[in-house]
């Protein structure tokens, strides 16, 4: 039977204290086995915007989940 580990990442893209990510950190997660599985959007962030005309809409935070067999 396979048996899976999990890794769970928060990523605020105001950086306000949550980890921050690059390609090269995300390589090495790759390196060492680890696969993206999912990501839940948990907050937006709305600012008024005059270049478009109104309200633009962002996400702001992301949960990023990895999964890898267990004992790599």
């Amino acid at each position: 039977m396979q048996k899976w580990e999990y890794l769970v990442h928060n990523i605020d893209n105001d950086g306000d204290g949550y980890d921050k990510f690059s390609l090269e950190y995300l390589n090495e997660l790759g390196d060492k086995g680890w696969e993206l599985v999912h990501v839940n959007k948990l907050q937006n962030a709305a600012t008024e915007d005059e270049a478009v005309g109104g309200t633009l809409i962002r996400t702001k935070r992301v949960v990023l989940w990895f999964k890898r067999h267990k004992g790599m």
